[in-house]
């Protein structure tokens, strides 16, 4: 069973297991931002935390994220992940509302900006909360492994999407994250960039890991780690 956490008056995470996702209420409608990896029911248990219509945008489109997708007619996700990580194929009902850069949610008074971030997947964003000034980073920004192996990672780009992140630095305070500990201070895109480009120059030694039967390169530092080819 999924825990629902609140976090103030009109936000809230839900813990499912090893990944967590978010509800996010304005005055007019509230957004989930992911659905976790077990809970299909994420509409439904949305429906008892708001009386307001609820969408459903995704930081991006791995399993983990999407379990909830089959509750709702319509997803808000970047084009590339509805294809990439298959979202069309596992929920075939679902019909993608596609987003791009610096697109704008607006809930009623709580304004949601979208920021493509590639590299996680090519696909990824982050949701800017304008008026809370909380920067939702999906799987990009964390303080735990970062997957950055296999065909739908983007590692070419990851390190200017860590740069643009760090370029709004003074329009969020704190990070909230799908992994590890929810919330991260502002300045860790920034840590997380610095660790990636060591992994990048080769400074960093690493361990061979067997993921879901991949043999991959295990790096781990003091802010975050990388899973990667």
């Amino acid at each position: 069973m999924a825990e629902i956490i609140k976090i103030d008056s009109n936000t809230w995470r839900i813990e499912d297991g090893f990944v967590r996702f978010f509800l996010l209420e304005g005055d007019e409608k509230a957004v989930l931002i992911d659905s976790g990896v077990n809970c299909p029911d994420a509409a439904e248990l949305a429906k008892t935390l708001t009386d307001k219509p609820v969408i459903l945008a995704n930081t991006h489109g791995d399993g983990d994220h999407t379990s909830g997708t089959g509750g709702f007619s319509e997803i808000y996700m970047h084009a590339d992940d509805y294809i990439k990580c298959e979202v069309n194929i596992r929920y075939p009902g679902v019909t993608l509302k596609s987003v791009n850069d610096g697109d704008i949610i607006e809930l009623g008074n709580r304004t949601l900006k979208l920021i493509h971030i590639p590299g996680h997947t090519y696909g990824s964003i982050a949701v800017l909360d304008m008026q809370k000034r909380i920067l939702y980073a999906g799987d990009s920004v964390q303080k735990g492994h970062i997957f950055m192996f296999g065909d739908k990672r983007d590692t070419k780009s990851y390190g200017a999407s860590l740069s643009k992140l760090i370029a709004l630095k003074d329009e969020y305070d704190y990070i909230f994250a799908s992994h590890d500990e929810y919330c991260v201070p502002s300045d860790y895109a920034a840590k997380v960039k610095e660790a990636w480009e060591k992994v990048q120059s080769g400074e960093l030694e690493y361990e061979i890991t067997d993921m879901f039967g991949n043999k991959v390169k295990t790096y781990t530092t003091e802010v975050c780690g990388f899973y990667v080819d």
